[in-house]
């Protein structure tokens, strides 16, 4: 068979990336490849992916190669003549779903040709196989387009191709927030040889098989909490047990990567209220009450969990107190600018994401390409202004001054609120010792609980 030869990125794409990359470093706090070495450098490759964040997850995805990945999108995407020109340039493959346009699922012979000749010219595509996005954090059913188009490849080759199926995880820690951190955590490739006899004599078997292999792949890449009623309650377990099963779980303190580390303990938890749903339900209904209670209890209190999980004395925190004041009026000067010059375009944005709150797993996509273009265009009026009045110096100067000061900003008025619920728990022990105590102790008995459940788990899992 002749050699394939892999393709250079193309000048266009290449400016793209290059500018998604800058964008996404700014954007995300951080962005953790797990598992990199599993994605292969050269060959046909189809990455398969879950989809919890719109267009995002293409962004992020984009990522774990300096390949180029040529993704496969709804025709809906290609509404407008410069969007259809600017995606076609991407290397985007238009694919027409029956619920968007029911009178042309006949093109799709031609969208699968097209991923046929993208694979046997040695190129990637990027499909996420569950067609939509959703705001729960589970694995939605996995359709079979990936799993055809990846035999019917091979097929055409003679079983010959060498064609890799990559599944990959896609986490975002928040999907809401700016400078989060989102996680990719590449699997093993999919073993596609063990279904070439069967195609041979059955596709749709096939087909099906290796769906579901898919399918199980991504469920064990990223959380799967199939039942969706049960997310808030794995979010309150995080929340209360999240540090203590982290330090008390020795495969975990392995783990380098504090990114990994926390997903981990999110994975734990899901799979764990998952078994005990599926098995002692009436456990479970009662503990979420318990857990409820507690949450209630803490909200007329104004207080939050890690202000009682604290374990400080009344005099540390007046002393921690004084030292952050004086930090604050040395950084303030520094903040207030950071401040002016950047809260208009801050609040933009913001107000665009709103507008995607019935929508929210549009949200991270609406902050970055928003604010991507309100910054863009406030610091470009910004910085003329300065070099026209003051020079080019000046400008330039100004140019540094703007994203600097804007993050100090960011991280002086997060350690302010920090402040603030620190002096509300210094009052707080102050006047109500008693029944902060008492809510100590409430959630020592809930940590308590939590211990011998997890230890029950274990041992029925044998782990």
């Amino acid at each position: 068979m002749e050699k394939i030869k892999v393709k250079s990125l193309p000048v266009f794409y290449h400016f793209i990336r290059c500018v998604i990359k800058f964008a996404m470093s700014i954007f995300f706090q951080k962005i953790e490849l797990q598992n990199g070495e599993n994605v292969p450098a050269h060959g046909p490759v189809i990455f398969v992916a879950n989809h919890p964040n719109s267009i995002m997850d293409a962004l992020v995805m984009g990522l774990v190669t300096k390949r180029k990945v040529n993704y496969i999108g709804h025709s809906g995407l290609f509404s407008n003549k410069l969007k259809s020109w600017f995606l076609r340039s991407c290397g985007v493959i238009p694919i027409y779903r029956r619920e968007d346009a029911p009178g042309q699922m006949d093109q799709n012979v031609f969208a699968f040709q097209a991923c046929y000749e993208v694979l046997e010219s040695g190129e990637t595509i990027g499909i996420f196989p569950e067609g939509t996005s959703d705001m729960f954090r589970k694995v939605k059913k996995v359709k079979t387009g990936a799993a055809r188009i990846a035999l019917e490849t091979e097929k055409r080759n003679n079983y010959q191709l060498g064609l890799k199926v990559i599944p990959i995880g896609l986490y975002f820690f928040s999907r809401s927030r700016f400078r989060s951190k989102v996680l990719m955590n590449v699997g093993e490739p999919v073993k596609l040889e063990s279904y070439f006899e069967v195609n041979k004599e059955d596709n749709p078997e096939a087909v099906q098989r290796l769906t579901e292999e898919i399918q199980q792949s991504l469920e064990a890449l990223t959380v799967n909490i199939r039942h969706e009623e049960l997310d808030d309650f794995v979010k309150d377990i995080e929340v209360l047990y999240g540090n203590e099963l982290k330090t008390d779980s020795p495969d975990l303190q392995e783990v380098s990567e504090e990114t990994v580390a926390d997903f981990l303990v999110t994975q734990k938890i899901a799979d764990c209220v998952e078994y005990y749903y599926e098995h002692d339900l009436e456990r479970v209904r009662n503990f979420q009450a318990e857990i409820s209670a507690y949450k209630r209890k803490l909200k007329w209190l104004r207080l939050r969990d890690n202000m009682i999980k604290e374990k400080t004395t009344f005099s540390q925190m007046v002393k921690n107190s004084a030292v952050t004041f004086v930090r604050s009026l040395i950084g303030l000067p520094l903040a207030l600018y950071g401040t002016v010059n950047n809260v208009i375009p801050y609040v933009l944005a913001e107000n665009l994401a709103k507008k995607f709150v019935d929508e929210r797993t549009k949200i991270l996509s609406a902050l970055l390409i928003g604010g991507g273009i309100a910054f863009i265009l406030f610091y470009s009026v910004q910085v003329f202004a300065v070099w026209f009045y003051l020079g080019k110096l000046w400008g330039a100067v100004y140019l540094i001054s703007l994203p600097i000061s804007g993050f100090f900003a960011l991280a002086y008025f997060k350690q302010i609120r920090q402040e603030q619920e620190r002096i509300s728990l210094s009052f707080f022990l102050f006047t109500n010792r008693q029944l902060f105590n008492r809510m100590r102790r409430e959630r020592k008995r809930l940590i308590l609980k939590m211990d011998e459940i997890r230890d029950e788990y274990r041992q029925l899992m044998g782990i």
